[in-house]
């Protein structure tokens, strides 16, 4: 009988041995999900991060540049040619009302103002036709600022 009680105790142990490797075995793929999961959440946070920040690069980039052309078309001092004066104007207008009010304060409130200040404009029966069309275009303008502005600022961005 010690034969069998011995062959009983060793097909015990490997059924432990087999249980115990079976139990490493899940712990071991369990904590490996979990260390997957951690690492794709790191992943979507710095790729959001990158993201955002790239975007705050393009719209800071692109502001230079109107910036720049808004300044040159200052620094001419305008045009004895009407023609030419009132195209640098349109300019000069065109371009304070796409860089916005955070950051020509003073020159927003002196040419553009509010949204309900132009819309007023639109019923004026004096406005031209074409400067109404203008009006339009910069409420759609501000209207699409306030809106990706909204988007940017909002909690419910993925990765956050």
């Amino acid at each position: 009988m010690e034969q069998e009680e011995l062959a009983n105790w060793i097909q015990l142990a490997a059924v432990l041995a087999a249980i115990a490797a079976v139990v490493i075995a899940v712990l071991a793929a369990l904590a490996a999900s979990i260390v997957a999961l951690v690492l794709g959440s790191l992943d979507r946070r710095t790729a959001l991060t990158i993201s955002t920040s790239d975007h705050e690069f393009q719209r800071l980039f692109r502001e230079q540049d109107l910036l720049q052309r808004l300044l040159d078309n200052y620094n001419r001092g305008g045009s004895t040619v009407s023609g030419e004066a009132g195209r640098m104007g349109s300019e000069a207008l065109t371009l304070i009302g796409t860089i916005g009010p955070d950051r020509l304060p003073e020159l927003w409130a002196s040419h553009i103002s509010s949204d309900d200040s132009l819309r007023t404009l639109l019923v004026d029966p004096e406005m031209p036709s074409y400067k109404k069309e203008a009006i339009k275009v910069q409420l759609a303008l501000n209207a699409s600022r306030r809106a990706l502005d909204a988007h940017l600022e909002s909690p419910l961005r993925v990765g956050r």
